[in-house]
């Protein structure tokens, strides 16, 4: 892939409106300082300095494409609790919209707190209820989503298995989407893949393309043949592979491209994921052809493994790694 034409496709990224519509969280960091070991137990007393929140789950994805510089609706879940709030102060602060946001008693909001002690991740603590939301909170999902579909260039569903994506709720997102010629971008979990059929493109990671495919792929033309099997399986357009120090792997139209990792450092791949599917829908949203979204998400990933905690990227840091590479 010559430099050219990622950078000429870097600049067509341009006033995109894309919704994001999955798993909302509120990622929360303690940052903290060790000096010894508890008396009580042999583990670390962590001294806090400070304490930073962010966007995480689907909200890190809308997190990654404001940054991008796309306008995003972000549609999903949140409890009626002081993480949420906190939460949609948060993505004031990011320029999202969040009146596609549903507020309800029955779900608290999902909270992931992390203690980083001397930039070493010591322990996450999950605060999550995974039950799938009610018949009534869908519908007001679709409405919204109904309500802003004709002006929107990308859907993208990111789901983590919390509760908002149960399966009929997102073949109505595909199907409407497909009606209106919509690319649906989705980052898949669990085994069940049926309920992404008709989507525009999956991005799992390598643990869930096996864990989708039911076996493991011994060799590279085994992953080719698999990963052509679940596309057709699914009716997909694309399936994008993401294999950690071996980069991603690109199915489609009958090929596989293999485009290795831009990694220079990698210091912390939290919500590296997130950002591949931001740069990827971006990219198609400004309908650049499939390798160069590919692998200017793959550029994107690289910069932002190098940095710690859930982090973002923008097109300037891309276009730099791009020249410098």
């Amino acid at each position: 892939m010559e430099k050219s034409d990622l950078l000429a496709g870097l600049t067509l990224c341009q006033n995109r409106q894309i919704i994001v519509i999955g798993d909302i969280m509120l990622d929360e960091y303690h940052w903290c300082n060790v000096s010894r070991i508890s008396p009580e137990a042999p583990v670390p007393v962590c001294t806090v300095v400070t304490t930073t929140l962010v966007p995480g789950g689907a909200a890190n994805v809308a997190n990654n494409l404001v940054h991008l510089g796309a306008t995003v609706r972000l549609v999903g879940v949140i409890g009626q609790d002081s993480s949420g709030s906190k939460l949609l102060s948060a993505l004031h602060d990011q320029n999202i919209e969040t009146d596609g946001i549903v507020r309800t008693n029955s779900k608290p909001t999902i909270l992931k707190s992390r203690i980083i002690a001397n930039h070493q991740h010591v322990v996450r603590v999950d605060r999550e209820d995974t039950a799938a939301i009610s018949p009534s909170t869908q519908k007001k999902l679709m409405a919204h989503l109904e309500n802003h579909i004709a002006a929107t260039d990308a859907i993208i569903v990111s789901d983590y298995l919390k509760g908002t994506l149960p399966d009929r709720f997102v073949q109505s997102i595909i199907q409407r989407a497909n009606r209106h010629n919509i690319p649906v971008i989705i980052d898949p979990k669990g085994n069940s893949y049926k309920k992404y059929k008709g989507a525009t493109v999956l991005t799992p990671n390598f643990g869930e393309f096996i864990a989708a495919i039911g076996k493991t792929p011994k060799t590279e033309d085994d992953i080719f043949k698999e990963g052509q099997k679940l596309k057709e399986k699914l009716k997909l357009k694309t399936l994008l592979v993401t294999r950690s120090e071996k980069g991603m792997s690109l199915i489609s139209k009958g090929k596989k491209w293999d485009i290795p990792t831009k990694a220079a450092e990698v210091y912390d791949i939290t919500g590296a994921g997130d950002t591949v599917i931001a740069m990827l829908s971006l990219a198609l949203a400004s309908q650049l052809s499939w390798e160069v979204s590919a692998h200017l998400a793959n550029y994107a990933a690289g910069v932002v493994v190098g940095k710690l905690g859930t982090s973002t990227v923008t097109l300037d840091e891309i276009e730099t790694v791009i020249q410098n590479d």
